[in-house]
């Protein structure tokens, strides 16, 4: 028994730490450690719902947009709860350089074109060098270009201007996140008490519901402004469906917003959510390689 007993001991001692310092090393080589990792698909389209998404053009690529709105849910039955009203948007993006995408667009509410850029300027990064988040610059310019209305406003009186920066994180596999402090400039206002500047905060999500379909929501609140201004607009709030099939990402959606640009969209927005002020609309995408 003594014999044995001093086996025992000895096995433990000498025998069973090299076992697991072998295996501990076997290990090692078969998971090294992390690499990093750029975290791709944050978002399925350019777009949440009205405003950009983090996400950028490959150098050469090119999407054909199609953005449409429907008239208040609340105008009744006679306008087929808004179905008889409509506008729309035609665009085009392109990936100019890496990192580096533009694109324009024309809408029929207030007749209106804009163009804008959009750069990344960090990418979100899981591994070794871990980046939580990614940072996109957006600047875009609009024109209103409506025959001469009662205001007669000269040409450079109708330009409107936004500036953003999209922060993004791609939380896990299903929930995306992204915030968007925005700074929106009028050359020219409807009413004397009407702030020409204004500073929005704006917050975005999507939940992906399968791997083609997922919820996003989006709303914008103002945080400077006029007293008129918070009296006669809304703070901008949607929320819809994205669906992608093949090269085509279709989005669904309910908003309070009629404009398609975004100094419309989050500082213009006249519908209220509390009284059926809601538009249904669409957005199609197809994208190509050039």
């Amino acid at each position: 028994m003594m014999k044995w007993g001093v086996s025992i001991v000895l096995y433990i001692c000498f025998f069973v730490p090299y076992n697991i310092i072998a295996q501990d090393d076997l290990e090692f080589f078969l998971d090294p450690l992390p690499q990093n990792n750029t975290v791709i698909n944050t978002f399925k389209s350019t777009r949440i719902i009205n405003n950009h998404s983090i996400e950028i053009f490959q150098p050469r690529q090119l999407d054909f947009r199609i953005s449409h709105r429907f008239g208040r849910i609340n105008s009744g039955i006679y306008e087929v709860y808004g179905l008889d009203q409509a506008t729309i948007r035609i665009g085009l993006e392109y990936g100019v350089l890496k990192n580096l995408m533009m694109g324009i667009g024309r809408s029929s509410y207030k007749k209106t074109y804009d163009g804008y850029l959009k750069y990344l300027l960090l990418n979100q990064n899981r591994g070794i060098d871990n980046i939580p988040v990614s940072i996109v610059l957006f600047s875009n310019i609009a024109v209103n270009t409506l025959e001469k209305n009662y205001l007669n406003y000269p040409f450079f009186g109708r330009l409107s201007y936004c500036n953003q920066l999209l922060i993004g994180s791609k939380v896990n596999s299903e929930l995306s996140l992204q915030f968007m402090p925005t700074w929106i400039h009028w050359n020219m206002v409807d009413l004397p008490d009407q702030k020409n500047q204004l500073f929005v905060l704006g917050g975005g999500l999507r939940y992906l519901i399968t791997r083609s379909v997922s919820i996003n929501a989006e709303y914008f609140y103002r945080v400077s402004g006029s007293l008129i201004d918070k009296e006669t607009y809304y703070n901008s709030f949607s929320i819809g469906l994205d669906i992608e099939t093949g090269g085509h990402v279709f989005q669904l959606h309910l908003t309070n917003s009629m404009s398609m640009n975004e100094s419309g969209f989050i500082t213009r927005t006249n519908g209220n959510w509390f009284d059926g002020g809601i538009h249904f609309g669409f957005n199609i995408s197809r994208e190509f390689n050039l």
